[in-house]
């Protein structure tokens, strides 16, 4: 027979699922938000994002497979008195019939104090991870960042 000791348990493990699971999420723009739909041909659309990404924004293309609808750019870098922050932005085309489905991800990333990276007179030894990921934390990405992007592309299109 259930007893209110068993309750309590079994209520505190749920909670313990949600907010693990809470936590292991990326912080992103929900994709099914910020997916746009466009009625032009394919090659159009694409033509569109690529000189949008490359062009406009000045990123260089990373992965590019336009028969598969995919298209990443290579981090870019910037430094300021927050830190050292680089984004990349994904896009991803499918073909509908008469129309084009296209979702942007842009992932921004921050790297820790500016004091940590600057290490020119610190002759001790470091703590921290090696390699060329160590050190990011992803942050979000606002829905506005996302939309001027679609903006940008609509001018393209003459929408």
């Amino acid at each position: 027979m259930p007893t209110i000791k068993n309750h309590a348990g079994l209520f505190w493990l749920v909670l313990a699922v949600v907010l693990i699971a809470c936590a292991c999420a990326r912080g992103r723009v929900a994709p099914e938000l910020i997916a746009r739909v466009y009625q032009k041909p394919y090659d159009e659309v694409w033509e569109a994002v690529s000189a949008v990404l490359v062009d406009e924004l000045g990123c260089v293309e990373r992965k590019v497979q336009k028969n598969k609808g995919y298209l990443e750019t290579e981090w870019v870098h910037s430094f300021d008195t927050s830190g050292q922050s680089r984004w990349k932005i994904e896009a991803y085309l499918k073909e509908r019939t008469g129309a084009v489905t296209l979702e942007l991800d842009k992932t921004v990333q921050m790297k820790g104090a500016v004091s940590k990276t600057l290490r020119r007179y610190n002759h001790e030894e470091k703590n921290e991870p090696v390699g060329p990921h160590a050190g990011w934390s992803t942050t979000t990405t606002t829905a506005r960042e996302i939309e001027d992007l679609y903006r940008r592309i609509d001018l393209r299109l003459g929408e």
